[in-house]
């Protein structure tokens, strides 16, 4: 790869400040770098292009930020997703998984091809309020109903493929890829799936029933969910962010997509060395 596509969050500290090294460290390699704005013009080995340029023209796409930066380049990617190397700006970072530390070493394995991949299925997500017109979301983490503007309890009629599973009285719902197991459905009680399956997750929030929990999925399961006449409304939300406010006789279906999504990482990463370190994981200790 020679082409890189660069998208920084000039909100998160220290992203533009990284940027003198690594245009240095780049026209070393002899990769160019394409960007969206001329922030050190200075530098030669690297374009200002417009946005739909930075797609099309990059072999690969380098974001500086946290993992909400990382999926904000795959909402932008549309039907021609590259491969993505994510530098952690940001507080967890399970997806970006360079530390800023490492920039040099990864660029030097980007350009010898010596970074490994991990591919990630995507969720397509159709949505349709009543009298509106119906929109459409790809998605990495999850797709999460919940709360709207009122406290009350929501009431969510789900099938899964054509047949009845049941009716959520419950907050929320949320349906997770793997990718997305450690986020949102994590903090509502769900499993952690390895990233390479491609299962996904229901997690009701705040279920009204003890009985109630998490249901792991297959691949070819489409997830069916309409709001009840007497349910609140609740806010639709992909990887994050709000995309319409739901009310009662709204449906949202979800399916893996046939898409995917190519994540580099440096050749030592360990997904489970991450999530030990991540989520301060401690074996017993004998005193």
């Amino acid at each position: 790869m020679k082409s890189i596509g660069v998208i920084v969050n000039e909100d998160k500290l220290g992203t533009v400040d990284l940027l003198p090294q690594l245009f240095k460290k780049s026209r070393e390699l002899g990769l160019r770098l394409l960007v969206e704005k001329p922030y050190i013009p200075e530098f030669s080995g690297s374009s200002c292009v417009s946005k739909e340029a930075l797609f099309a023209e990059s072999e690969a796409i380098l974001t500086l930020g946290g993992d909400g930066t990382l999926l904000s380049a795959v909402r932008r990617m549309g039907d021609y997703p590259l491969p993505l190397l994510g530098v952690n700006f940001g507080k967890l970072g399970f997806l970006t998984s360079v530390t800023q530390d490492e920039l040099g070493s990864a660029l030097t394995a980007l350009a010898e091809g010596n970074l490994i991949s991990s591919l990630r299925p995507l969720l397509d997500c159709r949505y349709h309020n009543p009298t509106e017109p119906g929109g459409h979301s790809r998605v990495l983490n999850d797709v999460v109903l919940s709360w709207g503007k009122s406290s009350h309890i929501a009431s969510l009629d789900v099938s899964l493929s054509g047949d009845k599973l049941t009716t959520y009285t419950c907050d929320g719902l949320i349906v997770s890829t793997a990718t997305g197991s450690t986020g949102h459905s994590l903090s509502a009680g769900g499993p952690i799936l390895s990233p390479n399956t491609r299962n996904l997750v229901l997690s009701p929030i705040c279920p009204h029933s003890m009985t109630v929990r998490p249901v792991v999925l297959s691949e070819d399961a489409e997830i069916s969910i309409t709001l009840a006449p007497h349910s609140k409304n609740l806010v639709l939300a992909c990887d994050g962010q709000p995309l319409a406010e739901l009310v009662p006789g709204a449906t949202v279906v979800t399916r893996l997509s046939s898409l995917q999504i190519e994540l580099l990482q440096l050749p030592n990463y360990n997904y489970w060395e991450v999530l030990r370190r991540k989520l301060h994981w401690r074996g017993s200790s004998v005193e």
